[in-house]
């Protein structure tokens, strides 16, 4: 969308933000393009369409190309409504029969349909339910905008002509009006369109006009202003400048309305105005229910969680909450709609929309995998396996994984919420367990929706987006602090990676060539200190190559089931300063651990591995290579150059947002 002047925010979501928070701080006008997008006629077509009746009662035959033109020549004067009408009509009952038969055609016609609210029309409607937008002052004769409103449970006031604002009670005390500045068909003798209709307004409607736009900003939508000059002096005479106005049109504004826009300070927003008044509508819901559900829905259910499952409480009202929150994300709108339906919106806000309503079911999830047992996992495991499908439509990628996106949420906080109370079963479990099946090919939960492969497919660093989105739930609410957050986090990665490799194809042949070749380089090494003890060079020379060279295939051993890692999008951490070699920190915790432990190790015993020893370690000695490769290449990328230092390569850092760690 195109703004006037430059803005680093989408101006919808501003302007929904305003809304909500100032509601009834704009009126709305309603130009042409918003009915004839509804299959209205615009004033002109209507006087056209009045002209081309004439021509036939006068006898004209073909079809005429420029009514207007015809007209004129004919009756040596320019059309008006009054002009038109009274050769059509001599009495004002006549006229409203004419009229009608135009803007309701006969439902039995099979030529004629009837006219609808267009979606811009029920979106300004739904502002009014919420009383965001209380006055609509339209330039249409049509009745559209009255119909929207009523769909809704709104019996607006309707203002047809300037005699109708007479006695009007207090705008702020109406529930919503409608007014028509031009007229409406009901009251033909109001109708404006002709250059000299539109110059000038009456005293009353001028009065009226100063007063509404000298309270409130304004919201165009569908309006050219080039055909309008009294409502263009209005606007520029009494526009509210303390909030901002906004201007939406389908292309680019005139010469007449940019230069009211430029001198107003008006955003323009161009679009489809039924997609942008829709993301408008949607937005100033969504932001009134993050209001009342955030942060205090959280709070509550995750700390309502914690009680009942410290065993002190029966835990029902855990059970039901959770399955309150889950169905209620399932029945998300945009997880419901078509990806044609939802191709015309911007990826980020249909993103941005379910990530907020995951957050709390997310919260729960969390606090029931720290909290819980195997019988309370049961409550919310299957839900998992619900969201790790993609929808079955056809459409852009990224769009049929939105039900992924939700649940890749929802598997990260159960994840790490198991791996930070070492309920290293439960996280195996998470591992390997399948996801649902909607192709010939299984795949396990964790291949669907681990962060680092599904989560904002669009985000470079997928896994650190949704870290920042869970924060809250572990920092704040489980109490975990920062870093054992951050650092359950990685070692949750860690583990996804382990699992991803013991489950390639090709691992069990490179861990056998490994093995192979440290058994060779064991024994270069026995030789070597044996050689260490003599005298004989030939001899120590001869040891010293068999030993580099073994090392050398022991490094491209363990390197080929490093290729097999697949850590791009990981939030883990890279330093150069583990015994002098690229390493990741966290996976030589483990392997220390490992090696130090054994076979009593608890990530051993749930599971991981195959409870395979010698395989978790070289595992993980792969997966700290192959971080640190990554870390490497980020490293010299992010190369730091200072002022007379030259460059500086960084020795520690994550290898997805290539910042440095906090800790």
């Amino acid at each position: 969308m195109k703004q006037v002047r430059g803005s680093a925010f989408d101006p919808v979501l501003t302007l929904a933000s305003v809304l909500e928070a100032t509601p009834g701080s704009h009126v709305a006008l309603l130009g042409a393009g918003i009915s004839v997008s509804a299959g209205v006629p615009s004033a002109w077509g209507v006087q056209e369409w009045l002209i081309r009746r004439i021509a036939r009662a006068e006898g004209v035959t073909e079809e005429l190309d420029t009514p207007h033109d015809w007209y004129r020549s004919r009756f040596e004067r320019e059309a008006t409504y009054e002009s038109l009408l009274e050769g059509l009509a001599p009495t004002q009952h006549a006229r409203q029969a004419i009229l009608r038969d135009l803007f309701e055609p006969d439902p039995a016609d099979p030529d004629r349909v009837p006219s609808e609210p267009s979606p811009s029309h029920r979106a300004l409607a739904r502002l009014a339910t919420s009383r965001s937008i209380r006055i609509f002052l339209t330039l249409n004769f049509d009745h559209l905008m009255e119909r929207a409103l009523r769909e809704e449970g709104i019996e607006p006031t309707v203002v047809r002509s300037v005699d109708d604002l007479k006695g009007l009670a207090p705008l702020h005390t109406l529930n919503a009006i409608v007014v028509h500045l031009h007229g409406d068909y009901l009251t033909p003798i109001s109708m404006r369109n002709t250059t000299t209709e539109l110059a000038d307004y009456d005293l009353e409607l001028q009065n009226f006009l100063d007063r509404v736009l000298s309270d409130h900003a304004l919201i165009a939508v569908g309006w050219s202003a080039e055909y309008d000059p009294a409502l263009r002096a209005a606007t520029d005479k009494s526009l509210l400048q303390r909030y901002g106005s906004y201007w939406v049109t389908r292309g680019e504004l005139g010469p007449l309305a940019s230069d009211l826009a430029v001198r107003h300070r008006i955003e323009h927003v161009r679009g489809d105005a039924n997609v942008v008044m829709g993301r408008l509508a949607d937005a100033v819901t969504a932001i009134a229910d993050r209001r009342g559900r955030h942060p205090l829905t959280l709070a509550e259910s995750i700390a309502g969680t914690k009680r009942e499952l410290s065993g002190r409480t029966v835990a029902m009202s855990t059970h039901d909450r959770l399955r309150q929150e889950l169905t209620a994300l399932r029945e998300q709108p945009d997880l419901n709609r078509t990806a044609q339906e939802l191709e015309g919106e911007p990826y980020p806000s249909i993103l941005g929309r379910l990530t907020e309503a995951s957050i709390v079911p997310a919260g729960l999830i969390a606090a029931a995998a720290y909290w819980g047992n195997e019988e309370t996992d049961r409550w919310w495991f299957e839900d998992l396996r619900r969201f790790s499908a993609d929808s079955r439509d056809s459409g852009l990628t990224k769009l049929l994984a939105l039900p992924r996106a939700c649940g890749s949420l929802l598997y990260q906080a159960a994840l790490v919420g198991a791996v930070a109370a070492g309920r290293w079963d439960l996280a195996h479990r998470l591992l390997c367990a399948s996801a649902e099946q909607h192709t010939g090919t299984q795949r396990t939960l964790r291949e669907q929706l681990a962060a680092m492969r599904s989560f904002a497919i669009e985000h470079n660093a997928p896994s650190a987006r949704a870290l920042a989105h869970l924060s809250p739930i572990f920092t704040d609410h489980l109490a975990l602090g920062a870093r054992a957050y951050e650092e359950s986090w990685e070692l949750a990665e860690i583990l996804v990676l382990v699992e991803q490799v013991h489950s390639h194809p090709q691992l069990g042949e490179r861990i056998t060539r490994l093995a192979v070749v440290r058994a060779t380089e064991s024994t270069a090494e026995e030789r070597m200190r044996e050689a260490e003890g003599t005298a004989d060079l030939d001899s120590h020379d001869n040891a010293s190559e068999r030993l580099g060279a073994a090392r050398q295939d022991a490094g491209r051993a363990l390197g080929a089931i490093a290729d097999l890692v697949g850590a791009q999008g990981a939030h883990i951490r890279f330093s150069s300063t583990i015994a002098e070699r690229l390493a990741a920190p966290a996976a030589e915790r483990v392997l220390a651990d490992l090696r130090r432990e054994g076979a009593a190790h608890p990530i051993l015993r749930a599971g991981f591995a195959a409870r395979n020893q010698a395989v978790l370690e070289a595992t993980l000695e792969a997966i700290s290579l192959q971080v640190g490769r990554i870390g490497k290449d980020r490293a010299d990328r992010a190369l730091i150059a200072g002022p007379g230092h030259g460059g500086v390569i960084s020795s520690y850092l994550w290898i997805d947002t290539e910042e440095p760690p906090r800790f």
